[in-house]
């Protein structure tokens, strides 16, 4: 696996958890939505900095194995 396939991983695994929290908040109780919104809220940007990375990093490093 390269650098570049790992932080493409985590990226999609961030975005499975804000769209699993959707479906979840969608089927909770008025009371367990606040719960589910504010994961919704805390994963709806969280793959951010990960996608900066994944556009700065040379070709050689995303390359790189690990």
């Amino acid at each position: 696996m390269t650098y570049r396939e790992k932080i493409q991983q985590l990226i999609k695994t961030i975005q499975s958890i804000y769209d699993d929290a959707e479906w979840l908040r969608d089927i909770a109780t008025e009371d367990e939505k606040p719960y589910w919104n504010e994961v919704r809220r805390i994963f709806y940007s969280a793959d951010e900095p990960l996608r900066k990375l994944d556009n700065d990093i040379s070709q050689s490093r995303a390359d790189m194995e690990i």
